[in-house]
């Protein structure tokens, strides 16, 4: 049997339900895709409002825990012998 031979089968209270069924399903994706968007909105916005970061800040402080830091401290405890 096909979908379509399937629903011509059901009752008209089982179509009722179905039908229900799938607007409730299309309202929680219109929900769910609603709460992304915002979730997207929220990501993007904050890096537009950031100001660029000079790039002699960048080489005077790495950032804590980055691997140039990690190299810094490293090179700090252990210097090179030539």
């Amino acid at each position: 049997m096909t979908a379509d031979a399937d629903l011509a089968s059901l009752r008209h209270e089982e179509l009722v339900a179905l039908v229900q069924q799938l607007r409730q399903q299309i309202v929680k994706r219109d929900q769910e895709i609603e709460y992304l968007k915002r979730q997207l909105a929220e990501i993007r916005t904050p890096s537009a409002r950031q100001e660029p970061v000079p790039a002699s800040a960048v080489l005077e402080e790495p950032n804590p825990g980055s691997q140039e830091d990690l190299m810094a401290q490293l090179e700090n405890i252990y210097p090179e012998s030539k």
